[in-house]
């Protein structure tokens, strides 16, 4: 057995039984990343001593051997974060399809709809209220 193998070994025998990583530690992870990087470049402490903090919280997490709270904690953030992560994931949806369709909001109930590019001006049905509308796609 080669040395890196029994390094492996070892470190998933300690880590058995414990938390891991999950969402809300990622995003503690990059939070962590960003501050000290904005702390380095402004030359602020303040900023390096809070990206410590931060990364400290992350490695508690990760160690953890209390399941049950830290997956209260992903849930909650998960929860808190539903309508931002909603959002950026549609955005991106968007910027990928951004070639072949075109997106229009219903000016009535205000629903994002989205139409193939280069029919020319049509009438758009909402179908969420049934309102409609001309534009150009």
């Amino acid at each position: 057995m080669g040395f890196f193998n029994k390094i492996r070994e070892n470190f998933a025998r300690f880590m058995s039984g414990r938390y891991g990583t999950d969402q809300l530690n990622s995003a503690l992870l990059w939070a962590a990343i960003i501050i000290m990087l904005v702390g380095s470049f402004s030359g602020l402490s303040l900023f390096s001593l809070l990206g410590d903090v931060v990364l400290i919280v992350v490695l508690v997490r990760m160690f953890s051997k209390d399941r049950y709270r830290r997956q209260n904690e992903n849930q909650i953030y998960l929860q808190k974060t539903y309508k931002l992560r909603q959002g950026m994931t549609e955005w991106v949806n968007r910027m990928k399809n951004s070639k072949k369709y075109r997106y229009f909001t219903c000016p009535q109930c205000k629903k994002r709809l989205r139409v193939p590019r280069g029919v020319g001006s049509i009438t758009i049905t909402c179908k969420g209220c049934g309102h409609k509308f001309d534009k150009k796609a």
